[in-house]
């Protein structure tokens, strides 16, 4: 592989965004990295409301069963939505970097695509 096709791919690996950045597509690149903050940013915000709710429920310190058996009975539905499109924009961020490095290769005609 390339490093035309190797450092994005690398990158995006890492940070979805990166990749594209790399591949000189700023707008798409910056577009993820928001996108990737915000989604950070709404389970940190979900993780902190169901923790806040869980120890206002406790008048004294509780065992850890009891923590364990009351965070089973939460609702983390959003928490699994914000983790598939998370993975699914990780995905096409892997996926984008990939194919436009494969593209700048057989442009700069260093290999068949």
């Amino acid at each position: 592989m390339k490093k035309t096709v190797l450092s994005p791919l690398c990158s995006a690996l890492v940070i979805p965004g990166l990749g594209q950045i790399l591949n000189q597509d700023l707008k798409k690149g910056a577009f993820i990295l928001m996108l990737v903050f915000v989604l950070f940013l709404g389970a940190v915000t979900k993780l902190y409301v169901i923790i806040r709710a869980l120890v206002k429920t406790f008048k004294t310190r509780p065992d850890p069963a009891t923590v364990m058996d009351r965070l089973g009975s939460e609702d983390l539905s959003a928490l699994w939505i914000l983790l598939a499109a998370f993975a699914l924009l990780w995905l096409y961020s892997v996926v984008d970097a990939y194919r436009v490095g494969k593209k700048a290769d057989h442009a700069a005609g260093e290999g068949p695509v």
